[in-house]
């Protein structure tokens, strides 16, 4: 996952809205969108290698989601894949305070990292290179790099997301912001100007919307792409947040 915008309780009529890209190899086995079958709470895409996933939610409204953070040196040899970072917030039942907290203290067994996570209550951050805190109410966006680098995607996707989180229908604007092809500019390059990544090795995958309303009715949509950035369909689910840990009232 590369570029990860959420705007958190940024307006009273929906305390959350993600919208996310993924950008991974093209080749690496990944599974679309679905109810796990050996975790039937969580709401995700898989990644067929490792077995986690770079975003989730689950039936109580819990949110994680992952990108990787450009490495200082060599790659270090007995990692944890990041993805088990995702899977391992919505498997588990920790708030998300409790879980950036002991995640922050474990940094060391992953590869670099930039992770949020949220329940109910509070959003977090933490990262390889920055301590785990709270976010306050507002929109947020997160990329590959530290989040005080705002490369113009990130800054982008931030006042993009602000713009549309009280319209009425937001799904084609969040997935307008999350198509944008930009090419390289004032200095940097078009992985730090384009959100979408067109290249046929390692580019977009996936496009992922999340949007809560406030009466816990939530709309989750993954749209997949090949590697020439050809939309090649979208999963949709839509469910209600469970009016308490381990209630079932969700449906697809």
């Amino acid at each position: 996952m590369c570029l990860i915008a959420v705007a958190w309780r940024a307006t009273p009529c929906r305390p959350l809205i993600v919208a996310a890209n993924r950008d991974e190899a093209h080749a690496r086995p990944t599974a679309p969108a679905a109810w796990w079958p050996d975790a039937p709470s969580i709401l995700a895409g898989r990644d067929l290698s490792a077995g986690g996933t770079w975003l989730g939610v689950d039936r109580a409204g819990r949110f994680a989601a992952v990108t990787n953070l450009i490495a200082h040196g060599p790659p270090r040899a007995g990692i944890r894949s990041r993805g088990a970072l995702v899977a391992g917030f919505l498997e588990g039942r920790e708030s998300a305070a409790h879980y950036a907290a002991r995640i922050g203290a474990e940094v060391d067994a992953y590869g670099p990292f930039n992770l949020l996570v949220a329940d109910r209550d509070e959003l977090w951050f933490v990262g390889t290179r920055s301590p785990a805190y709270p976010l306050a109410p507002g929109v947020h966006a997160v990329s590959n790099v530290e989040p005080d680098v705002d490369w113009p995607k990130v800054t982008a996707a931030r006042e993009r997301l602000a713009e549309v989180v009280s319209v009425p229908e937001p799904d084609a604007a969040l997935f307008a912001l999350l198509a944008e092809r930009r090419p390289a500019e004032n200095g940097y390059d078009a992985r730090q100007v384009s959100p979408f990544q067109l290249d046929p090795i390692w580019g977009t995958r996936s496009s992922t919307i999340l949007v809560v309303e406030a009466d816990g009715r939530a709309r989750f949509v993954e749209r997949s792409f090949d590697p020439y950035g050809v939309a090649q369909g979208d999963a949709q689910f839509e469910f209600s947040i469970a009016a308490e840990l381990g209630a079932t009232r969700a449906s697809r």
